[in-house]
């Protein structure tokens, strides 16, 4: 027999992490779980038939009408129709025999199981529980990081639902002790073996893996499952205002079988706090007024606290990161952006949104959305561009480290833990940047190099999405909004200020953002020749000091780069002559294909002739075979209607035999019935002649009384009276005669009247008979006459089924020879065709190839060439700089000083 292991506890308890464990240790608990999310990304273990249906149980169990969670079965009052669980007990019972069938040991966890503890017991009273309970400070705070509305709206709500979920469970385990484990899940995390036990010894669970086994960093995420530090003053402030919660706190941790130890702590260490100090919700003392004015001073104590508890993290945790994200009209993409963001389980984070005076719609619709959930959005009464929207940004930073995110890009979710760890770790370290992947209009990975002053002096290769500190910001004094027509490359200015005030910066070669490629984006018009030339002028003359500095290496690196493209346009350069020439020779091909593509036309045409003339006898003789199935469709139609006028004849005549057979069976029936009454008549006439002899007997035997009568009229009064009763009786039996007699003549006389009725029915009967032997004979004589009309009309069928027959044969024979020549042709032409067809796509597909690779080509020479020329003209410019005349001069002082060298030796 199988056996449940049911999972119990308050929403956000550790219910999950428990049904996980429970499942790593080989319990099965279901296989169709509800879907995991951002905000719990190992999986909620949750079967989704057994949440659906106590779900619908719960919320049907609650007063509809009533505020609160009916979700979670909870309302204000607090209100749940326990009896109305009666009526799914059957839908109930169909889940369980649906997955008890194949396990030995089965079972499933959702939170909402712990308001139906005991409908379950009922209906499985072999069934065991583990029930898991949390601090209500950190079930308060994990509901907080949900974002609910109605949380967000209801402050209060999660610390009350925890102590309604709590008050069953531990109901239930009082009553149920021995079939439960009872436990703190914050205390079982540090002793995971001591549950496996419990499961061996208390409910005697073995477990197919020994906790050795199991790889419990699979299971547990401390990012994900946290807990506030004791000494937290929240929990201070709740236990000032609210003591019941620690009360009950107490209770379960006084009878549980892993208990939390923080009520143990809290008397050793808050002797203030302990429960002998906790003041009472009830005084007698108190007065009625006195009483309602401290229940609404408790109610709005803790609406505070909850809601101090439940603010975006921000009064009890520390803002390590500012997100800054800018916006100037992109509001379709800037939610991924920020959900991107809050995929990181950690809220040590903030996120600012500046709103650069955009004027779509959408956008706007997108960021009064934000706005009305409490994000934070910062409005610009003009466009200000891209620099001074990350330095309002920044300006407003909580943080100490800045992560700015353009609203068309995504972050992972381990970015800024990574850079967080270096940055802590290493304080020379001043910003923290990694690789990145594309998506949108181009995929792949971008792998950004180690850091280079030379390489990132010739040109940026780190993207403005890089964790830094806010003093490297402080340090440089902000992004430059001076930038020339605030085209960008704001974010290299910003990395070579940061490389002048001293700061290193660390490469992490990881995927640790998304870069969004768009073909309108801000890069597309930083490529145009004219403004990169502007560009670049304006940052090389700004950060001139790290151009003069490390010239040599830079010019050198610049050099590099210039020969490499040059030599990778000469190689383009000769691909391309190889690309035309074989250009030329597909052309070449293609014109001969195209030659035999109009030959193959030619033939195809000639076919084509053929195979409509052989049509067209094909259509003459189906024409001839239409004609002659026109004749056998006439025949057939004069036979059917033959048939049918036989098959009227043959109805008539067996309705005849119908009417026949029925007046001879009314006769047989009118003979029997004549037999019938003159046997009655016979009976009749016996009976009457046999009361007659008996009223005569009577008559004869009165008078022989009324002879004793006056012969005896000298006898005693006695026997007067004897023989007046004998005449008494005679007399009563003549009437009775009599009346039998005037009875057997009715009879008489209606049985004769029915004779006289058979005889004349009989006498018509045997009319209607023999004029029904008379039409019988009519219609059996018709019936042969069109029996033989129908044979003539066979005869002649069969002879137009022959003609018919002959002519579809040859029509056949015709058909055949003529498909056969026409397939035979068109075989062959179609072989030729499709051959053609495929060199001709062939040529064509190379031809598309070569196209596109010179297309390419040239767009890279293009690309190349404006390079090359912009490389050009800031050689050009620093030939005609200063420095440049100083190198020049430099060279020469030294090409002279060889040459003195060279003279002294000879």
């Amino acid at each position: 027999m199988s056996s449940p292991l049911i999972i119990a506890g308050m929403h956000r308890s550790g219910t999950s992490l428990t049904a996980s464990f429970i499942k790593a240790i080989g319990i099965n608990i279901g296989d169709s779980f509800f879907a995991a999310d951002r905000h719990n990304s190992k999986g909620y273990f949750e079967d989704v038939d057994f949440l659906e249906f106590q779900r619908l149980v719960l919320q049907n169990s609650c007063h509809s009408e009533e505020a609160g969670w009916p979700d979670w079965g909870w309302t204000e009052s607090e209100y749940l129709d326990y009896n109305n669980f009666n009526n799914y007990i059957e839908t109930a019972k169909n889940l369980i025999d649906g997955r008890s069938e194949n396990f030995p040991i089965w079972g499933w966890k959702d939170p909402r199981t712990t308001l139906m503890l005991d409908f379950w017991h009922h209906l499985l009273p072999e069934a065991k529980y583990l029930l898991v309970y949390r601090f209500p400070w950190d079930v308060a705070d994990s509901i907080a990081r949900l974002k609910a509305p109605i949380f967000a709206e209801h402050p209060d709500y999660p610390l009350k639902i925890w102590a309604f979920y709590n008050r069953h469970l531990l109901k239930f385990y009082n009553d149920h002790s021995n079939k439960s484990i009872l436990f703190n899940v914050n205390a079982w995390l540090k002793k995971p073996a001591k549950l496996v036990q419990l499961l061996s010894d208390k409910l005697e669970i073995d477990c197919q893996k020994k906790i050795e086994e199991i790889k419990f960093e699979e299971i547990y995420d401390e990012q994900i499952f946290k807990s506030l530090n004791w000494q937290n003053g929240i929990i201070h402030k709740l236990s000032e205002f609210y003591p019941e919660y620690f009360s009950l706190l107490a209770d379960l941790d006084r009878v549980a079988d892993i208990p939390s130890g923080f009520s143990l702590s809290l008397k050793l260490n808050h002797p203030e706090m302990s429960e002998a100090n906790f003041p009472l919700k009830n005084q007698d003392q108190k007065t009625e007024k006195s009483v309602r004015d401290a229940e609404i001073e408790s109610q709005e104590k803790m609406i505070n606290y909850a809601e101090d508890l439940l603010l975006n993290n921000t009064d009890r945790q520390e803002i390590v990161v500012s997100v800054i994200v800018p916006c100037y009209n992109q509001g379709e993409f800037i939610l991924e952006a920020i959900s991107s963001v809050e995929a990181c389980q950690d809220r040590i984070y903030e996120i600012l949104i500046i709103n650069d005076c955009s004027t779509e719609k959408l956008t706007i619709k997108v960021l009064n959305y934000l706005r009305d959930r409490g994000y934070e959005v910062i409005d610009h009464e003009v466009n200000q561009g891209l620099a001074e929207a990350r330095n309002t940004g920044v300006k407003k930073a909580k943080g100490q480290y800045i992560l700015p995110l353009d609203s068309d890009n995504k972050i992972r979710p381990e970015y800024m833990l990574k850079a967080i760890d270096i940055l802590d770790k290493c304080p020379e370290i001043g910003v923290v940047y990694g690789n990145a992947q594309f998506f949108g209009e181009r995929t792949g990975v971008w792998e950004v190099p180690e850091f280079n002053i030379n390489k990132i002096a010739a040109r940026n290769y780190i993207d403005a999405c890089a964790v830094y500190r806010k003093q490297v910001w402080e340090d440089c004094g902000g992004y430059d909004s001076k930038i020339p027509g605030k085209l960008g490359y704001e974010d290299w200015d910003f990395w070579l200020g940061a490389v002048e005030k001293g700061w290193k910066f660390h490469h992490i070669p990881e995927l640790l953002f998304d870069y969004r490629v768009r073909a309108d984006s801000m890069v597309s018009r930083c490529r145009i020749p004219e403004n990169h030339e502007r560009l670049v002028h304006y940052i090389c003359a700004k950060h001139l000091n790290i151009y003069t500095t490390n010239f040599a290496s830079i010019l050198a690196e610049k050099e590099s780069a210039l020969l490499k493209e040059q030599m990778r346009c000469e190689e383009m350069d000769m691909e391309l002559q190889k690309t035309r020439l074989a250009f030329e020779e597909s052309q070449e091909e293609l014109d001969r294909i195209r030659f035999a593509w109009e030959e193959s036309q030619v033939n195809l045409q000639r076919i084509q002739t053929v195979w409509e003339e052989a049509q067209l006898e094909v259509k003459r003789i189906q024409t001839a075979w239409e004609e002659a199935q026109l004749e056998v469709r006439t025949a057939y139609i004069a036979s059917e209607k033959a048939q049918s006028e036989l098959r009227q004849i043959q109805s008539v005549w067996e309705e005849a035999q119908s009417e026949l057979q029925r007046i001879q069976t009314a006769w047989e029936n009118s003979q029997t019935e004549l037999r019938l009454t003159s046997q009655e008549w016979q009976r009749s006439q016996s009976e009457v002649h046999r009361i007659q002899t008996a009223w005569e007997n009577s008559q004869e035997q009165l008078r022989q009384t009324h002879a004793e009568w006056e012969n005896s009229q000298q006898i005693s009064q006695q026997e007067v009276q004897r023989i007046q009763a004998a005449w008494e009786k005679t007399q009563s039996e003549v009437q009775h005669v009599q009346a039998a007699w005037e009875s057997s003549q009715e009879q008489l006389r209606l049985t004769n009247g029915e004779w006289e009725k058979a005889q004349q029915q009989l006498q018509l009967t045997n009319t209607e008979w023999q004029k029904a032997q008379q039409q019988a004979h009519l219609i059996h004589v018709a019936w042969e006459q069109a029996q033989q009309q129908v044979h003539h009309l066979h005869l002649a069928w069969e002879q137009a089924q022959q003609q018919v027959q002959q002519i579809q044969t040859s029509w056949e024979q015709a058909q055949q020879q003529a498909q056969q020549q026409a397939q035979q042709q068109a075989e062959r032409s179609q072989s030729q065709l499709a051959q053609m067809q495929t060199e001709w796509q062939q040529s064509q597909s190379q031809y598309q190839h070569l196209l596109t690779q010179w297309e390419q080509i040239q767009n890279q020479l293009q690309v190349t060439h404006a390079e090359l020329q912009h490389s050009r003209t800031i050689i050009n410019h620093m030939e005609s700089s200063k420095f440049w005349k100083i190198r020049t001069a430099w060279v020469r002082f030294k090409q002279a000083i060889g040459l003195s060298n060279n003279i002294e030796k000879q």
